[in-house]
């Protein structure tokens, strides 16, 4: 996955997201509905993290999914993605 498909994909599918402290490191939480997850998963293809997967908390018709270690995972810096809070 590149910084602009993961733009995009935030950008098109109008998914909020915000700058949360997790565990004391700065991240940011996604949070796609049931219906963009498909589309999502194809992003990060499952064979990149068959070892664990990607954790995330389904909430009633979305999910919340923590994004800093599968943006490090792909070399994305989260500020090439998520500018400020304005994006949402």
């Amino acid at each position: 996955m590149k910084a602009t498909e993961l733009l995009n994909f935030i950008n098109n599918n109008g998914i909020e997201w915000h700058y949360v402290d997790n565990e004391g490191e700065e991240d940011v939480l996604i949070f796609p509905y049931i219906h963009d997850i498909q589309e999502f998963s194809k992003m990060i293809k499952s064979y990149d993290f068959c070892d664990g997967g990607v954790q995330c908390i389904l909430k009633g018709s979305y999910f919340a999914i923590w994004m800093k270690d599968i943006c490090d995972y792909y070399g994305i810096e989260l500020s090439e993605v998520f500018e400020n809070e304005t994006n949402i």
